[in-house]
């Protein structure tokens, strides 16, 4: 009898524990992205979470992300963008490893940034002497709405491509270049 009240006893916690981890699997608001692209012999990710629009106005004075203001450009942590060997990002050297994005959204120009600190949650910790590039860029317009947050490689070429962000109807493009060295 004995055993048997151990055996129940285990089953109902491993009932228990099953039902606990189902529960906690719920769609994020803003899901997980991940964007990989070999560039010659470089491996290039991105990690980002993804934010959508849902009715708002996202880039605008009093928008959601409003201009002028640091962003972590996605939702959640911090978008972090890793390299396997040293590239050069808007024509400045970017050395191999890991790094957070940050950009501050404008009308006319934005700024973008690759900071040293890839742990990083949101802006609160933001450090631009760790900025490994800042770039000023000039987004586009989109014809369509893009509802979800999304980072795509474009143009790619045995030593370029561009990093394209497409959100609401903005797109930011940042050419990512490696020199030629397996031949």
């Amino acid at each position: 009898m004995k055993k048997f009240g151990i055996q129940l006893t285990m089953g109902l916690f491993a009932l228990l524990f099953a039902f606990s981890l189902q529960a906690q699997d719920k769609p994020a608001p803003s899901p997980l992205g991940k964007v990989y692209q070999r560039l010659g012999v470089t491996d290039v990710e991105i990690v980002y979470s993804r934010p959508g629009v849902k009715g708002r106005t996202v880039f605008a004075a009093e928008g959601l992300q409003s201009y002028g203001k640091l962003w972590r450009t996605g939702a959640n942590a911090a978008t972090t963008i890793s390299f396997s060997t040293d590239v050069m990002v808007g024509g400045k050297k970017v050395a191999a490893g890991k790094y957070s994005v940050f950009s501050v959204p404008g009308a006319e120009k934005w700024k973008f940034m690759i900071n040293s600190n890839a742990e990083l949650r949101g802006t609160r910790n933001y450090d631009e002497a760790k900025n490994a590039v800042s770039l000023e860029l000039t987004p586009t317009e989109y014809p369509s709405n893009v509802e979800t947050m999304t980072f795509v490689f474009a143009n790619v070429t045995d030593t370029s491509m561009d990093l394209m962000m497409f959100w609401e109807k903005t797109v930011l493009t940042i050419p990512i270049t490696v020199e030629k060295t397996w031949e």
